[in-house]
């Protein structure tokens, strides 16, 4: 194992056991900071986030509301909700930007690096139905299409969790090798 490796990116994980620890306002605008310094195509910065605290029950609902499966059941104890939005099109000569979710991704990825660093955790959904994200955030689907749901808040206790859950978030975690996601190119 290589040790020279960010401890943020080493202790970033997606848990689905939330504790009750409040997250100030502070803090998360760090994880927007971060986000916000992503780098992106052309300079673009394609995304937006919109959020609900879990103080606020009628905003947070709502976006549990679009969440689909299971995710509802352990959500509803993360602290916060995001929903990442993409900019479809470039606001340079209004054309099509092919980069968008990459870009979304790299700010979601700085966010969650940046919780990591903080003590705090979060797990990315693609678990949601995107109409009704669309609706609720009143998004123009041509312009604008939600990417992910985001779950934000303190690690909790996994044992709070149903019972299949709990499992999985016991499991070890695993990751591929080096070998198994490099290619080296021969010339």
């Amino acid at each position: 194992m290589i040790n020279n490796i960010n401890e943020a990116i080493q202790n970033r994980r997606s848990p689905r056991a939330f504790s009750d620890k409040k997250v100030s306002s502070e803090t998360l605008m760090s994880l927007f900071e971060a986000a916000r310094w992503a780098p992106s195509a052309m300079n673009e910065q394609p995304w937006l986030y919109f959020y609900a605290e879990k103080e606020n029950t009628e905003a947070f609902n709502s976006i549990l509301e679009v969440l689909t499966g299971i995710n509802p059941q352990w959500a509803k104890d993360a602290q916060i909700l995001i929903i990442s939005v993409a900019r479809k099109f470039y606001e340079y000569q209004h054309r099509q930007n092919q980069n968008a979710f990459h870009d979304v991704g790299a700010a979601n990825v700085s966010l969650a690096i940046q919780a990591a660093h903080l003590g705090l955790q979060v797990r990315q959904m693609g678990g949601f139905d995107k109409l009704k994200a669309a609706e609720l955030l009143q998004l123009d689907p041509l312009e604008f299409e939600p990417v992910t749901v985001i779950a934000v808040g303190y690690p909790g206790n996994p044992e709070q969790l149903p019972e299949e859950l709990m499992k999985r978030e016991l499991q070890p975690r695993l990751r591929k090798s080096i070998e198994e996601i490099t290619r080296k190119i021969k010339g």
